[in-house]
């Protein structure tokens, strides 16, 4: 591989930015795979299949027929298939598929095959776009295995059953970390390059998703590209020469999409020139038509040469022309061929009157315009002016009650502002009303406690003026008392000391 890339650089001896080389790829399909069982592997080459036949419809088929209608040639379109909704359903499978594989490399012990299969044939049944697309298997007794182990895919190339038993494991890219080990302690510098650099950082990675990645990839690297099928047919199952097997060979015929190809080419024009292209023909015709304009010029030459009216057609900017009449007049160029002097003042005539016939038309139509645009403008006009009239109408019903409506708030409003201020007013005279009550009657408090403390003061003043002449009339009798026992002491101790003194 190394020498043949390194054979390709001697080719672009220049810079990349001076010299850019053109190169030519090969993409070698080899069709659909339908064996008596199908795995994951079948399903991936079939998705494949699937992507690559919708391009070719998308690039080869529909823009024949949008080119056409660019054109302005009348086309009637061919019914084509559409494999959209069988990738998406595949897609959908895919993605289910990284989520339970994921899981398996993680270690969640319930999840299995079967699982992955009832899911995905459930979701598919969910979605009406994917439901004709994605079906359950149906149980046979020729066929052993279980309802939950597949499911059938209705491709553009007829029904393919797929089992799905071990295909979380096959989805995985990892391999075990004594493998990777084992490849990176190679001696064996090829065996050892084969090593993960990210070995162990997860234990998941997606084959399907690569896969799908590469996919678009591809398409993308296709669309980049001046592309040029060659269509391949196997004429029979036995790898033998001279046996022709009509049957396979039709089927091959219908499932690649050559029957639609082929109506198109029929019905349709394989070869196609710019206007200016045909300029190389101007030899075929004499100097007095070189004044007219390259698509009379055209018309003129396959009218002088007998090219059947059915077998070309002119376009916008190009002339289309069945096959075998461009190389008709390629030979014609050739061999020096002179046409007719007859046919072409008969041509001359044409063309004059055809010019005849366009001024007429435009001068006519130059006359019909201004009364076509001015009716239009009327039509126009009594359009809006009806328009206006109802559209004033229905405002003037519709403004009519706004006002109603807006007239029957503000007298709410103001029943409400009126009310708020009547209410506002009671309150006040009520709160004054209390407050004068509240007074009175805490004046009224007032004075029976004065009063009442006052005869209570009065009171108790004449009893402690009563208990103080109590007291001094209590202290004189003491006193009073007090000086008799002196005076009845003193009295004593004089006749004891006269008693003495007289022994």
């Amino acid at each position: 591989v190394q020498r043949i890339n390194s054979s390709f650089q001697e080719l672009s001896a220049q810079s990349e930015d001076s010299f850019q080389r053109r190169e030519i790829g090969i993409l070698d399909i080899y069709g659909f795979e339908r064996l008596q069982r199908n795995s994951f592997e079948q399903l991936c080459i079939n998705l494949a299949n699937e992507r690559l036949q919708q391009y070719f419809v998308e690039n080869a088929l529909m823009a024949e027929q949008d080119l056409y209608r660019r054109e302005g040639l009348p086309w009637r379109s061919l019914e084509l298939p559409d494999s959209s909704p069988v990738v998406s359903a595949i897609g959908h499978s895919f993605r289910i598929l990284d989520e339970y594989s994921q899981q398996l490399a993680k270690g969640f012990e319930k999840t299995s095959d079967e699982s992955f299969c009832q899911k995905t044939v459930d979701e598919a049944q969910k979605d009406p776009a994917r439901r004709e697309f994605l079906r359950q298997l149906r149980v046979s007794k020729r066929r052993p295995t279980a309802v939950n182990e597949g499911f059938t895919v209705k491709h553009y190339a007829g029904l393919v059953e797929y089992n799905t038993k071990g295909w979380l494991d096959k989805n995985n890219d990892r391999l075990l970390p004594d493998c990777e080990e084992l490849i990176g302690s190679s001696s064996f510098e090829l065996v050892a390059s084969l090593k993960d650099e990210d070995m162990g950082k997860a234990p998941f990675r997606s084959i399907s998703k690569k896969y799908c990645t590469d996919l678009e990839n591809l398409l993308q690297t296709l669309s980049s590209c001046q592309l040029h099928y060659i269509r391949c047919f196997k004429p029979n199952e036995f790898q033998k020469a001279g046996v022709f097997d009509e049957t396979l060979v039709l089927d091959q015929i219908v499932q690649c999409g050559t029957v639609e190809l082929v109506k198109l080419m029929h019905d349709g024009y394989p070869n196609r020139c710019r206007f200016h292209e045909m300029l190389r023909f101007r030899d075929l015709l004499p100097e007095s038509f070189q004044r007219y304009g390259t698509r009379t010029f055209i018309e003129a030459l396959l009218l002088a040469y007998d090219v059947p009216v059915q077998d070309w057609a002119l376009g916008m900017s190009r002339v289309f022309l069945r096959a075998g009449q461009l190389k008709a007049l390629e030979d014609l160029r050739s061999a020096g061929a002179a046409p007719d002097p007859a046919k072409l003042r008969q041509i001359m005539r044409q063309i004059i009157r055809k010019k005849w016939v366009r001024a007429v038309h435009a001068i006519g139509l130059c006359r019909y315009l201004p009364e076509f645009l001015a009716a239009i403008r009327m039509k126009r006009a009594e359009q809006a002016l009806a328009t206006r009239a109802l559209l004033v109408g229905r405002l003037r019903s519709l403004l009519e009650a706004a006002r109603s409506r807006l007239w029957e708030k503000r007298q709410r409003a103001l029943r409400r502002w009126r009310l708020a201020f009547y209410t506002l007013s009671l309150v006040r005279n009520l709160m004054v009303q209390a407050r004068a009550r509240r007074l009175q009657k805490a004046m009224r408090k007032f004075w029976l406690l004065r009063t009442r403390l006052q005869e209570w003061a009065t009171n108790k003043a004449e009893e402690a003026v009563l208990e103080a002449e109590r007291r001094a009339a209590e202290e004189e009798r003491l006193e009073a008392e007090l000086q008799k026992a002196e005076e009845k002491a003193r009295l004593e101790e004089q006749r004891k000391v006269a008693e003495e003194e007289a022994r």
